[in-house]
């Protein structure tokens, strides 16, 4: 996860060849028909989006970025995530915010694993949708679920470049991924209801996802961006720290030690994790320094 849109203007979406890439969003996914609310499906989007955000076909483009565009109140982004059925009209929305390829799901828990049923639109004219079920067990670091759905990807045309920065053993409890889905769903209502910078964000969630899964880079990262925007910059920092211990090339927490190093005015600092963060996704490590320089003008 990185800050929203708002904050980050990106500093270009190719890759250090020049090409434009497409972008990809990964949905909320919802529970199954039958199957009531929990915090489940926002974990399983988080750690999907996580996965896509060192895919380095792809330009970077995070849900929360666009959060309160596609959902501009509470309770659309509340009823989509505890319904059954896809975005009204996904076709016009890919048009509407220049993305192409939308995720979709849902997911049931069965026994020791969870079925996710998964949808890839390409919103590109005349392109058809792809479809698949998987079945993700925790007990592997879901690298199992990771091997599925990379071979998925390249049989849609998206083969995945850079596997072995997606690769790292997520540690995560059933429980874990329930209360950080509820975490990251208290982070984009609070983003949709907008409101002043003073306006902190409730850790209650946040902690007991670390607490049920202190292991799980997604817990601890997404703890550090609940602490980043309550401007707690220093124990943001030990908890993105915590999250690169367990996933060196996590892009979400290279990101966050950047912007608190950006928000002390720590240029050394800032340019170190934006290089390393560029160098992940193979952008150009020039633009990563001007993104920096200009943040620090100010």
């Amino acid at each position: 996860m990185t800050p929203n849109k708002k904050e980050c203007k990106k500093a270009g979406n190719k890759n250090t060849s020049g090409i434009q890439r497409p972008k990809l969003i990964v949905m909320p996914f919802q529970p199954a028909i039958g199957q009531s609310f929990d915090g489940v499906g926002l974990g399983i989007h988080f750690f999907l989006g996580n996965l896509f955000g060192v895919h380095g076909g792809l330009a970077e483009c995070w849900f929360g970025w666009r959060v309160k565009k596609i959902f501009p109140e509470i309770g659309l982004l509340k009823d989509y995530c505890r319904a059954h059925k896809p975005f009204s009209d996904i076709q016009a929305l890919g048009i509407r915010e220049n993305v192409r390829f939308w995720l979709e799901g849902q997911y049931k828990p069965e026994g020791e694993t969870i079925s996710l049923f998964l949808v890839l639109h390409d919103t590109q004219e005349g392109m058809p949708e792809s479809k698949i079920k998987l079945s993700m067990g925790l007990s592997d670091g879901l690298m199992g679920v990771r091997i599925e759905i990379f071979d998925w990807l390249e049989r849609c045309g998206l083969a995945f470049v850079g596997i072995e920065k997606a690769s790292w053993p997520e540690h995560i409890t059933f429980r874990g991924l329930d209360f950080l889905g509820r975490a990251l769903e208290t982070t984009y209502l609070n983003y949709i209801q907008g409101g002043s910078p003073a306006d902190f964000i409730d850790l209650t969630w946040f902690d007991r996802a670390v607490d049920a899964s202190k292991n799980s880079y997604l817990a601890q990262d997404l703890k550090g961006w609940g602490l980043y925007k309550n401007r707690e910059y220093e124990m943001a920092k030990n908890a993105f720290a915590s999250a690169l211990a367990l996933n060196p090339t996590g892009s979400g927490a290279l990101s966050g030690m950047m912007w608190c190093a950006l928000s002390v005015k720590n240029r050394e600092r800032a340019l170190e994790y934006a290089l390393a963060k560029a160098g992940c996704r193979g952008e150009s490590l020039e633009k990563a320094r001007a993104f920096v320089d200009k943040k620090l003008e100010n």
